[in-house]
């Protein structure tokens, strides 16, 4: 094929011809490109996966001895790292109902016009999570399609149950400790901080701490709704309320600032990455969190029936099943 030098030399002005761009990804990956993908990013290597991920299988055989723990959630509105968050997100589940991550499954939605370059950036966000949470990718699906607008995510993970922790376990006198950065999540969002400190979200650190002490009966990760929504879902169902106060320094300088200057309520904000706990000895499980360097607080006791309180204030009348405070502004 004549360049176009060539048609210089014979006298003829080369053309330059604008090409269409290329169609929109229909379906699923090309195989070539997933084979790599499934080859490079996996996460942690685990015993327990007999057959991982791999893009001449349409199944994974995984062996787990004992009580599997599964959750599984989407992530739709992070796009520049919704697989990592991804992993986190379903690994916290796990973690609090007293599991080890062990195994995870991803489906992965593009939208047809994603370029397909990028997806081993989603690809290496998976590996990279579960990585820090000691898991291993064992399969899934990845497809372009018209029904969305941006990278979706539905994980799933499954673990292997480590200890039990229940809410029929619960007795009066029992102390709600707060493990964690309470908002963090929110905050991350409101100053543009996310992508730096995703790795936070993860509650991998709080857990392996307090997963072996006896005293430790329960255990709730806050999401939406923060702090409000949280002692809420963790008292629902059950025949205990609590009088809880929060110490002033449980709430970041930064928060405090963000909240007053944008006028919400920071226990009503987005806090992945905090647990709320319910132990006795609540006194040795703080010192145990504090000796990690995480920060931890006794919110208050569970006394039987009666109203919840949180700083005074009557938690139902917060509408702790209302929308996040993020949402509101």
């Amino acid at each position: 094929m004549a360049d176009a030098a060539d048609l210089k030399s014979a006298g003829l002005a080369p053309v330059w011809v604008r090409l269409p761009p290329p169609p929109p990804m229909k379906g699923k990956i090309p195989l070539s490109d997933l084979a790599g993908l499934l080859g490079a990013y996996s996460g942690a290597h685990r015993d327990e996966v007999i057959l991982g991920a791999s893009a001449l299988n349409d199944s994974a055989v995984v062996h787990i001895d004992g009580a599997l723990v599964v959750s599984t959630d989407p992530i739709t509105g992070a796009e520049d790292y919704v697989s990592e968050l991804s992993v986190y997100v379903n690994a916290n589940d796990v973690r609090v109902s007293g599991g080890e991550p062990v195994a995870y499954l991803a489906t992965l939605l593009l939208p047809e016009d994603y370029p397909l370059k990028n997806v081993e950036s989603l690809f290496a966000g998976f590996d990279e999570g579960l990585r820090l949470e000691g898991a291993q990718l064992i399969g899934g699906h990845t497809e372009f399609t018209s029904s969305v607008n941006w990278p979706v995510v539905v994980g799933t993970m499954f673990g292997r149950r480590i200890r039990e922790f229940s809410k029929d376990l619960f007795a009066e006198g029992q102390q709600v400790v707060l493990a964690g950065e309470l908002g963090l999540e929110g905050r991350m969002i409101l100053t543009n901080t996310y992508r730096e400190n995703i790795k936070r979200i993860s509650i991998k650190h709080i857990m392996e701490t307090v997963v072996g002490d006896p005293g430790v009966v329960f255990a709730h990760d806050l999401t939406e709704g923060g702090l409000v929504s949280g002692l809420w879902e963790l008292l629902r169902g059950t025949r205990f309320s609590i009088d809880a106060i929060v110490p002033p320094d449980a709430v970041s300088p930064e928060l405090a600032m963000l909240a007053t200057r944008r006028s919400f309520n920071p226990y009503k904000l987005l806090s992945s990455g905090a647990v709320l706990l319910v132990c006795s000895e609540a006194d040795r499980v703080v010192g145990l969190l504090h000796s990690q360097g995480i920060h931890a607080y006794i919110l208050g006791s569970l006394k039987r029936g009666g109203t919840s309180y949180l700083n005074g204030v009557a938690l139902e009348s917060l509408d702790p099943e209302g929308p996040d405070a993020l949402w509101l502004l």
